[in-house]
């Protein structure tokens, strides 16, 4: 009898872990939601190890025929980075955010 409950109880922590799982992996896929996060969230993972948790200060404005696009980019591990795009086909330009002090 005492076998049967472990083994209830193990599959209830097993089924809550997948659940788990499951439910944060939904959150990271809606982090980047448009094809422009998900471009900048690969480049980040390659180029600097970065896992992105989000992107804040986003602006667009237009240049000429293009549209530039610039902003901040976070880091599960709290890292920022600025970001650049002067047009879409091309890549991201990443900075890491350091403090500045005068």
């Amino acid at each position: 009898m005492l076998s049967g409950q472990l083994q209830r109880s193990a599959r209830r922590r097993t089924g809550l872990v997948a659940a788990a799982l499951i439910v944060s992996s939904e959150l990271i896929a809606v982090v980047a939601t448009e094809p422009w996060e998900q471009v900048l969230s690969q480049q980040l993972a390659a180029e600097q190890m970065c896992d992105m948790s989000g992107t804040c200060n986003v602006h667009e404005f237009p240049l000429g025929h293009d549209v530039v696009m610039m902003g901040k980019a976070r880091c599960y591990d709290g890292r920022e980075f600025d970001f650049s795009q002067k047009k879409n086909h091309m890549k991201f330009d990443i900075k890491p955010c350091e403090p500045i002090v005068c």
